[in-house]
């Protein structure tokens, strides 16, 4: 009984992953997309270039860029 209540709370299967990378990838996707139009907005109307949050925007974007380089290579 125990065990069963354990995997009905905890237990994963394929369907779980898939539906937790495909989430995780629509919000980072989406998140550097709010980042950009920011640091744009900021910079057209304020003219104030936040090199902070541009860093933490490239970052995103190198390492996104860099992991699909990477499973391309790879795989």
């Amino acid at each position: 009984m125990r065990s069963n209540l354990f995997s009905r709370w905890f237990g994963m299967d394929e369907r779980f992953i898939m539906h937790r990378y495909i989430s995780t990838r629509w919000a980072v996707i989406v998140g550097v997309i709010l980042m950009a139009a920011w640091v744009n907005y900021e910079y057209i109307v304020n003219h104030i270039l936040r090199l902070d949050i541009l860093a933490i925007l490239l970052a995103m974007i190198i390492t996104k860029l860099a992991v699909m380089i990477y499973f391309r290579l790879t795989h």
